[in-house]
């Protein structure tokens, strides 16, 4: 897919998840399904982990073929300082906002050429700017649906 292309389905999920948030009462945070999590749980989720998806498309921008390691959502969390289950919401989106606003800006002064640099995952291996921007476009299109199903029930 095209930089250009990417960018918008970019900044497409992350509107679409910001919105979906925006929908959020207080009496909506902490509602799910047993075993799963509850949209507070989520918004924080993506908030830490766009800031894993930030620091790691600058370093693939920055130092090409570098080690980058897996991290563990499940440490996250049930972190007793993350306090995912009970934090208040609004500082967790404002750090996915900023962070995908920063994100979209590097992306837009990269070129199609710096799509191809990669770095090293723990996991996965070489993994491309392109695959990474993709992995992070999607993310939070997954949990959208977690959010209005919280707000519609």
């Amino acid at each position: 897919m095209a930089l250009h292309e990417l960018i918008i389905a970019y900044e497409a999920a992350t509107s679409s998840f910001l919105a979906a948030a925006e929908q959020l009462e207080s009496t909506h945070l902490d509602k799910g399904p047993a075993g799963e999590w509850t949209p507070r749980m989520v918004v924080h989720h993506l908030a830490h982990a766009d800031v894993y998806c930030l620091s790691r498309i600058i370093q693939v921008l920055s130092e090409p073929g570098s080690d980058i390691r897996s991290f563990s959502e499940e440490a996250l969390a049930t972190s007793e300082v993350l306090a995912y289950s009970t934090a208040p919401i609004e500082p967790a989106l404002a750090l996915f906002a900023a962070t995908r606003r920063e994100t979209a800006r590097l992306l837009k002064a990269a070129t199609e050429s710096d799509l191809l640099r990669t770095c090293n995952h723990s996991e996965y291996g070489p993994i491309t700017l392109e695959t990474m921007i993709t992995l992070f476009t999607n993310h939070p299109v997954g949990h959208v649906q977690q959010i209005l199903d919280a707000v519609n029930s």
